[in-house]
């Protein structure tokens, strides 16, 4: 199944897994289907998402923290690096605390198209293309190759999150130049 194709049927690396698996015959102990790992491989294709930012960086912005990682369970999957603090902030909604967050996207040459209309929120001054979401901490912009880029400031406290997310996002996109 080519590329295109997963893309026109919608079909996910979790999904692909699945699909792999019951058209391979194998069962879910063995080795990964050779489908599911090129799509995974494909859909991680690009520049190391977590070499973009520092560990200086990032604690400043969200204080101590584990890796970065490029994972599934990211809100933009494998096209994203995210960094989470090791310490809660206090939060009313969240009984067992809060978990700053920073994410930095940089999407393929096949989802660019898609996260361009993703993209919401007020231009930002100074900054090229960009437009911030305050009601999500994103800031959307263009960057390397024809790309499109996305990093999220999920701050527990709005107060600096504007400022948090422009900043990573030009860092990010001077280092994709």
């Amino acid at each position: 199944m080519t590329r295109l194709t997963r893309l026109k049927l919608g079909l996910t690396a979790p999904m692909l897994w699945i699909l792999a698996a019951c058209t391979s015959g194998e069962g879910g102990g063995g080795a990964k289907p050779a489908a599911a790992s090129h799509a995974l491989q494909a859909q991680s294709s690009g520049p190391d998402r977590c070499a973009l930012l520092t560990d200086n960086e990032v604690d400043a912005a969200i204080g101590p923290h584990r890796s970065g990682r490029n994972d599934l369970t990211n809100q933009w999957t494998l096209q994203s690096c995210r960094w989470v603090a090791t310490t809660a902030q206090k939060a009313e909604a969240y009984p067992n605390g809060w978990f700053d967050h920073v994410e930095v996207a940089v999407f393929d040459s096949l989802r660019t198209s898609w996260a361009r209309e993703q993209a919401r929120g007020e231009p930002v001054s100074g900054f090229e293309g960009a437009l911030y979401d305050s009601s999500s901490g994103e800031v959307w912009f263009p960057c390397a190759r024809g790309r499109y880029c996305v990093v999220k400031a999920g701050t527990a406290s709005g107060r600096n999150r504007e400022q948090i997310a422009i900043r990573l996002g030009q860092l990010v996109e001077k280092r994709l130049r």
